[in-house]
């Protein structure tokens, strides 16, 4: 099922009117109970790019490779934006999409443009938020379904599969600042899958 964005105020509101529930009772509402959003907070120590995120839902080891995936496109660096993808599915994005005409260092560049004001203008990104996710544990989405199925194609391996140990497909909002303008991208996605115990990012 889908993890929507909440505030926590708004899910304390919308239990109680539900239930009639008194102050005290408001009171003794697990943590645990609140859905994603609840306990929100901004990441400013996982990597060089603050995440925001329910550290209830997402651990410090995924806002950190998020962190170093939009460090990467942030600052146009392909090597870091190798060490924070799929080798994989990157590969399949340059021989598919782009016809072989670039490498990682003109992806990463076309990549990091989609986020600036003006194009080839250094940026530096505020924030990014991840609003909600799915896992494959979440039968209204096939969208991790069909990236393994896809992985599995482009490995060769049968049970590639078996390597991955964690997957979510991301919604997020992002905010950015070229030259002192601030912009702001909603409702991207990206998958966020654990290959051989890493965090890496297919998008």
């Amino acid at each position: 099922m889908l993890k929507p964005w909440y505030l926590c105020t708004a899910g304390v509101m919308l239990i109680c009117g539900l239930s009639g529930c008194s102050d005290k009772e408001e009171q003794n509402i697990s943590e645990a109970d609140l859905p994603y959003g609840a306990t929100m907070l901004t990441d400013s120590e996982c990597g060089e790019v603050p995440i925001t995120y329910d550290r209830r839902f997402i651990s410090s080891e995924e806002a950190a490779a998020l962190s170093g995936y939009f460090y990467a496109l942030e600052t146009k660096d392909g090597e870091l934006l190798d060490k924070y993808t799929l080798d994989l599915y990157t590969d399949f994005v340059i021989q598919s999409i782009y016809q072989d005409m670039l490498g990682i260092d003109g992806l990463v560049v076309d990549m990091s443009d989609t986020f600036a004001a003006e194009e080839n203008v250094p940026y530096e990104i505020k924030e990014v938020e991840i609003k909600s996710f799915y896992t494959n544990e979440d039968e209204e989405s096939t969208d991790l379904a069909n990236l393994y199925n896809m992985l599995s194609e482009l490995s060769g391996e049968e049970n590639y599969t078996s390597r991955i140990t964690d997957g979510k497909f991301i919604t997020y909002d992002i905010r950015t600042d070229t030259d002192g303008t601030i912009k702001a991208f909603q409702d991207q996605t990206l998958f966020l899958i654990q290959v051989d115990g890493e965090y890496v990012v297919c998008s």
